[in-house]
């Protein structure tokens, strides 16, 4: 018996050794190619149907549906430009279908704009294109010269930003504002090279002028005097002219610690009845100071 079980073992080894025909193994191979090609042609067709009816969907539910007509441009400006500038502006207009505007490219095109800081935009269902502007708001003053198509050169006003962009000036038809703007500083010494409408006037003297005048409002001598001109020509100093008539030298660091001893002086001299005529701020110990006699009524630096 167990020589019986032994061969009939040995027997069942044989079996699963015998080689198969070669044709047998073609046929075989072929039907898992077959299988695994219909399996991948049937996922394409899937995809190809989801994606196409996917498309369809899209086009009829939202491109070419009426529904999302634009029909209300809605902007809010943080500024003095015309909401229907600002629409020129963005190059949208009422009719386009609310899915078919790129709003990249409108917020995009109004940041490209000198005279905007940002742009938001966005979309309200049903038929509602949103604007969010903010403005940029000059701080400065300089005046620059223009080239015109005769060759002559025209006097140019530009304003600057905290951050020293040039803003191009605006045709006061497009603007809101009924009243003309309340004057800016005015900062000279700047080559007119650099005024280029949208770029940022970048050197140390500049960046120094603008941090004056942005800090100037909080300053101890805020109402005392006010400041008329910064000549940013020194390397190391600024020169401000006030409307009183006052010449002031200020270093490029230290405004904060500058303002205050100003303000010691001012006192000093309003004790004497005297105003400056010069100082020397950039100066931290014995600082020179020209006096002259104060008029009758307050006045400042």
């Amino acid at each position: 018996m167990w020589g019986e079980k032994r061969n009939r073992r040995q027997g069942r080894y044989r079996l699963l050794e015998v080689d198969l025909p070669v044709g047998k193994i073609r046929r075989q191979r072929v039907k898992v190619f077959v299988r695994w090609a219909g399996g991948l042609i049937g996922l394409a067709a899937l995809f190809f149907g989801v994606w196409q009816g996917g498309a369809w969907a899209m086009r009829v539910g939202f491109y070419e549906n009426d529904i999302f007509t634009v029909k209300t441009i809605d902007v809010q400006v943080r500024g003095i430009i015309r909401s229907e500038q600002l629409e020129k502006m963005a190059g949208v207009h009422t009719g386009e279908n609310l899915f078919r505007v790129d709003l990249l490219r409108v917020k995009r095109d109004l940041e490209l704009t000198p005279l905007i800081e940002s742009a938001a935009v966005e979309r309200v269902l049903p038929d509602t294109l949103r604007l969010r502007i903010v403005e940029r708001r000059p701080i400065a003053q300089v005046v620059g010269f223009r080239q015109k198509s005769d060759g002559q050169l025209v006097r140019q006003v530009y304003w600057l930003d905290a951050r020293g962009v040039v803003i191009p000036p605006i045709d006061a038809r497009l603007t809101v504002q009924e009243k003309q703007p309340k004057w800016l500083p005015l900062i000279v010494g700047i080559p007119p090279a650099k005024l280029l409408p949208g770029r940022t006037v970048d050197s140390p003297a500049v960046r120094s002028a603008l941090q004056l005048v942005s800090r100037y409002e909080l300053s101890p001598m805020a109402g005392l005097a006010h400041l008329r001109q910064i000549d940013v020509t020194g390397r190391e100093t600024l020169v401000v002219v006030t409307w009183q008539g006052a010449h002031v030298r200020f270093g490029l660091n230290g405004l904060d610690g500058q303002l205050r001893r100003w303000r010691q002086i001012y006192d000093l001299g309003r004790q004497h009845h005297r105003a400056v005529s010069t100082v020397d701020l950039s100066i931290k110990n014995n600082l020179p100071v020209r006096w002259v006699h104060a008029p009758s009524r307050p006045a400042g630096g």
